[in-house]
């Protein structure tokens, strides 16, 4: 179970994100066994909320957990291949910007800002805030001590 100081630190973050990058959308998220779960949210869209899962491969994020590395796009429909993405299919977000959250030498979780209009290029002090953004949730969730697995795995 992840510690409710831990959310409320993380809503603190993606509130000050949504903000800051001008992007309607700001996510948390824990990944673990495949699984994408929603930790922190601030969006207007019932699409996605507090505590969903979805299976890591249908989301954005994959990309983000499986290179560690921060992805940013600002017109998504534009890339070749991710046109067919099961996200973009459903809900065709155009702008990106996600970091990967580390928790020890392990890819914890992603913090990601989005959007369905086009957005304007991001800058590298885009992206650096971004990475910021996921370094200060990383401090977080040392100082929670929280164990990355899933609850039913406890």
């Amino acid at each position: 179970m992840i510690p409710k100081e831990l959310v409320d630190s993380c809503h603190k973050v993606v509130n000050a994100g949504v903000n800051e990058l001008d992007l309607p959308i700001g996510i948390v998220s824990h990944i673990y066994n495949g699984l994408y779960e929603i930790i922190a949210i601030n969006s207007e869209m019932g699409a996605f909320i507090h505590g969903a899962v979805f299976p890591l491969e249908q989301t954005y994020c994959r990309d983000v957990y499986h290179t560690d590395k921060t992805i940013a796009i600002t017109e998504i429909g534009n890339v070749v291949g991710l046109q067919l993405h099961p996200l973009y299919v459903s809900i065709p977000l155009e702008a990106y910007i996600s970091a990967p959250i580390h928790h020890g030498d392990e890819v914890w979780g992603t913090i990601n800002f989005t959007s369905t209009a086009l957005h304007r290029p991001f800058s590298e002090a885009d992206i650096q805030r971004v990475q910021q953004y996921a370094m200060q949730i990383s401090g977080f969730i040392q100082e929670a001590a929280v164990i990355s697995r899933a609850p039913w795995d406890v």
